[in-house]
C-alpha cells in the first residue's frame, strides 16, 4: 500500500459523555448540565502516511462527540439527558515506546469549540525525520473544565497509540508470516511472500490460501489500502469453481519491521464468503 510510505500515524475517536444530577454519581460531577468525561472510542493503535521527502502535516482526527446518557428519574421513567458543551480544551501527554517521537511538533492539547462535536491533533513531520519507526502513546489527562473528567469507572480508555515510520514501498517486498482469521473466527498461520507489482502504488501477495496466485492491492497516500475489483483477483479453482479475492480495505505499516492487514471476502460464482482478515509481519 504506497508508492513511497513516509509516516505512519493513525485515527483516534474520543467521547464527551454527560451525567446530570438525576444520576446518582453526580456528586463526581457537580450540578451542571455540562458535566461528564472524555475518552477514546476504542482501544488499539491506528495509522496514516505522510509524503516522503517533504515536511508533511499530518492530521490525526479525534471527533468529540457529545452523547446523551439514557437515566431514571424518581417517578421511575427513562428520559434522555442532552449536555449543551461550552468549549473545552483537552489536555494530553505524548510518551515514546518505541523509538523517539522528539521531531514531532505536538501542542499538548486540542480546543472543542462551542457548539462543534469534532476537533483534530496535527502532528507535523519534518522532512528530515524520515528516520526508523517508532511508536508514541497519546494519554489524556484533563479539561478545562472541572466537571469533565478524563474517563470514568467503565468508561476509562484516556490512550491511544501511534506509528509513525519510514518506509518505502520497496520495504514491504520479502517474505512474511500471516495471521489468517476466517469467517468463522477460526485462524490458521502460514508463510507468503509480497512484491511490487506493475502498476503504480501496488503489492502483490503470493501464496494467500496458499495459493501460488498472486493477490493485488494498492497503497493509498494515508497508508491505506484498497483493491481492485475482485474479478481481477484470481484466487484459485476448487472442485470446478474459480474463486476471487474482494478486498475490503486495510492498512501498511512500519511496525514489527513492516505488517499488512488486510479485510477480504472470498467470492465464488456460487455466492460470497463471510469477512476474513490477514495479518501479515515481516520475517
Amino acid at each position: 500500500m504506497k508508492k513511497f510510505i513516509y509516516g505512519l500515524l493513525g485515527f483516534a475517536a474520543i467521547s464527551l459523555t454527560s451525567c446530570d444530577y438525576h444520576d446518582p454519581n453526580s456528586d463526581k460531577f457537580g450540578n451542571d448540565s455540562s458535566t461528564g468525561w472524555v475518552q477514546f472510542d476504542s482501544e488499539g493503535t491506528t495509522y496514516a502516511s505522510a509524503v516522503p521527502g517533504a515536511e508533511s502535516t499530518i492530521t490525526a482526527s479525534i471527533p468529540v462527540v457529545i452523547k446523551s446518557l439514557d437515566l431514571i428519574n424518581l417517578g421511575n421513567n427513562p428520559f434522555t439527558n442532552n449536555p449543551v458543551n461550552e468549549g473545552l480544551t483537552i489536555y494530553y501527554t505524548v510518551e515514546d515506546i518505541d523509538g523517539s517521537s522528539s521531531y514531532l511538533n505536538i501542542p499538548g492539547s486540542v480546543y472543542l469549540p462551542k457548539g462543534e462535536l469534532t476537533a483534530n491533533i496535527t502532528f507535523t513531520v519534518p522532512a528530515s525525520a524520515q528516520i526508523s519507526c517508532s511508536q508514541f502513546r497519546v494519554t489524556l489527562t484533563s479539561t478545562s473544565n472541572p466537571n469533565v473528567t478524563v474517563g470514568f469507572e467503565e468508561h476509562d480508555l484516556p490512550t491511544q497509540d501511534f506509528v509513525v515510520g519510514a518506509l518505502s514501498l520497496d520495504a514491504y517486498v520479502g517474505n512474511y508470516s500471516v495471521l489468517h482469521t476466517f469467517a468463522d473466527n477460526t485462524q490458521a498461520s502460514y508463510t507468503c511472500s509480497i512484491a511490487t507489482g506493475t502498476e503504480e502504488n501496488s503489492l502483490v501477495i503470493t501464496g494467500l490460501y496458499n495459493s501460488p496466485n498472486p493477490i493485488t492491492f494498492y497503497v493509498n497516500n494515508d497508508g491505506t489500502i484498497r483493491f481492485p475489483e475482485y474479478i481481477e483477483n484470481y484466487l484459485l479453482t476448487q472442485g470446478g469453481v474459480d474463486y476471487f479475492v474482494d478486498g475490503d480495505g486495510g492498512y501498511v505499516s512500519c511496525f514489527n519491521g513492516g505488517t499488512v492487514s488486510a479485510n477480504f471476502s472470498v467470492v465464488s460464482t456460487s455466492g460470497t464468503g463471510g469477512d476474513e482478515n490477514v495479518v501479515l509481519t515481516k520475517n
